[in-house]
């Protein structure tokens, strides 16, 4: 007797195993309800995080993504001093609309022809890798750039820039 409870139970095993196969094969075009959770917890994140970064100031974006190569005033990190380049901007374009175009296609971009700096910059520093920030948010940060423009601050013969 013991051996035929044995032999069914196998027997049912095997059926089992080969039921739970069958319907697992079925499902896997569909996502698992797991699954489903997973994806929707992480747009949700996504989607929290690009919230997040649109309520963002351009100082915050600053703070984020620039100050770790942009110190705020000399000296100089791995790349120039917001001070320096508030004055330059000023200094080539005169108004805020047309620097902080020039900035986001610049920062989207980076290329030697589009830069507003001399050679001597970018012999020195060299160019800044492309940033993968919105539009809008590259708006923000250089039109926050440009409100950090200090009167006082020489980047001519003076070389207060370094």
């Amino acid at each position: 007797m013991e051996k035929k409870c044995s032999m069914s139970r196998f027997a049912v095993g095997i059926v089992l195993t080969a039921a739970l196969s069958a319907t697992y094969a079925c499902q896997q075009d569909k996502p698992a309800s797991s699954e489903m959770r997973s994806l929707t917890s992480l747009n949700s994140a996504v989607a929290a995080e690009n919230t997040t970064a649109a309520a963002m100031t351009g100082q915050e974006l600053y703070t984020a993504n620039c100050a770790v190569c942009h110190s705020m005033r000399p000296p100089a990190k791995t790349a120039p001093p917001v001070v320096g380049l508030a004055s330059r901007f000023r200094t080539v374009y005169g108004n805020k609309s047309d620097a902080v175009d020039a900035m986001v296609s610049f920062m989207k971009n980076p290329d030697a022809g589009k830069s507003a700096l001399g050679p001597q910059a970018i012999k020195r520093f060299g160019l800044m890798p492309a940033m993968a920030m919105s539009d809008g948010d590259l708006e923000k940060v250089s039109g926050w750039l440009w409100d950090q423009y200090d009167p006082d601050f020489d980047t001519g013969g003076g070389g207060n820039c370094r």
